[in-house]
């Protein structure tokens, strides 16, 4: 299921975009080699590998982007094999060329996001996710935000009506993963909504940013009342 946001929600998710994003890099400027060869959050993945994806990431929303505008829709990656080639060999630079890189390409993003006329058109992210062309700023907003959080350890910085946005964007990135079992997500800042497979339903409450941690990155938290599974840590890198 898709929506398209209107056009006060659609600025709205673009200014977001560009303030989150503005927050990572205030972070990232003062990393050195070694903040850098650091292990995230991620399995498998140093924080150089996390910022070398935003950037593979940006560039490839920016070609989604341009494809909507001239009428040649493109995939966001060609394939997963480039796209993991792209990632290890951008993981390879210096703090400043990724600092460089970070900032031009979500620049050039911004202003592709500003461009964006057709915002009703369906486009794929992955196998089993299709978003509207208006959604394409909350995508790259959860990959910031999330993102954000596996290079600092520390919980999503967001609230109000963006949390609850990207509390829904992220049911719906899982809603065919079968690792997630049937829960109600009810959040302290009044968002609900039911998730997972069939069967027999837990109730998940607790501060939304700690729900988004979990459905996103499986960290358990003790603010959520009525945790009983256990999930695995989820990339959630399209």
């Amino acid at each position: 299921m898709t929506s398209t946001p209107d056009a006060t929600a659609f600025a709205e998710l673009v200014d977001a975009t560009r303030d989150q994003t503005s927050a990572l890099l205030g972070d990232t400027i003062a990393y050195s080699v070694d903040d850098w060869a650091a292990p995230s959050r991620l399995p498998g993945w140093t924080r150089s590998h996390v910022a070398a994806h935003l950037v593979e990431n940006a560039k490839a929303m920016i070609r989604l982007c341009k494809g909507l505008t001239d009428g040649r829709l493109r995939r966001l990656y060609a394939d997963d094999e480039s796209k993991r080639l792209a990632i290890e060999t951008g993981a390879l630079a210096d703090p400043l060329t990724l600092q460089i890189e970070l900032d031009t390409t979500a620049s050039e993003l911004q202003a592709a996001f500003a461009n964006l006329d057709d915002v009703g058109r369906t486009v794929a992210l992955g196998p089993s996710l299709v978003v509207t062309a208006g959604e394409l700023p909350l995508a790259r907003l959860s990959e910031v935000v999330l993102h954000h959080s596996d290079l600092t350890g520390e919980p999503p910085q967001v609230s109000g009506a963006v949390l609850n946005a990207l509390l829904d964007f992220q049911l719906r990135r899982e809603a065919n993963r079968s690792n997630l079992p049937p829960v109600l997500i009810m959040s302290d800042e009044g968002f609900s909504a039911r998730a997972g497979g069939d069967g027999d339903t837990s109730t998940l409450m607790g501060p939304g940013v700690d729900l988004l941690w979990w459905l996103a990155r499986g960290v358990d938290s003790p603010a959520i009342s009525g945790l009983n599974t256990e999930r695995g840590d989820e990339s959630s890198t399209e």
